[in-house]
């Protein structure tokens, strides 16, 4: 199935719109696998991942599932539409922000979106823990990684790497 690069690149431009700190996969999830059915959660995951290891932001991945989604057309709308209208309201914000440094109630504002943002990540988690944990090795290897994540200063991509070999050694 091919989808119809306007409907990619609107679609797109809704999960950019709709994705703080980062992404918000959960809605990522329900738009492009369920709703849209143009990638499946393995993809999504992979994708997630592939997106680990590359330089850059780690929502590379959109590229990817437009790719999915639409072939290289596919890839360059979705990457058009998930960036393009968040960076022009991401220099409006910050226009504002600096507008209202003096404000009082900028840094309660700032300390209150703070929860939400931890709350959107862990959406993410238990969305990409579905997808992509499904043996006692696959959480073995996802608790590894976060311990060495959290505890150590190991390059992140250099934990992907070694996670995805021995993933591929253990033939998850």
């Amino acid at each position: 199935m091919t989808a119809e690069p306007l409907d990619i690149l609107l679609t797109f431009a809704r999960l950019g719109l709709v994705s703080f700190g980062g992404a918000n996969l959960p809605e990522i999830e329900r738009v492009l696998v369920e709703q849209k059915g143009w990638i499946t959660p393995q993809l999504l995951a992979n994708g997630f991942a592939l997106g680990q290891v590359m330089p850059g932001p780690n929502m590379l991945a959109m590229t990817h599932y437009g790719f999915a989604a639409g072939g290289l057309l596919g890839a360059f709308a979705a990457t058009l539409g998930f960036y393009g209208p968040t960076a022009l309201l991401s220099a409006a914000a910050m226009t504002a922000w600096q507008r209202l440094s003096r404000w009082r109630w900028l840094p309660a504002l700032r300390s209150a979106l703070l929860p939400f943002g931890a709350g959107v990540l862990l959406a993410g988690v238990l969305v990409l823990a579905r997808g992509s944990i499904h043996s006692w090795t696959g959480a073995l290897i996802a608790a590894a990684s976060f311990a060495l994540l959290w505890r150590t200063r190991v390059n992140a991509a250099l934990i992907v790497v070694g996670a995805a070999v021995l993933g591929a050694v253990l033939g998850l």
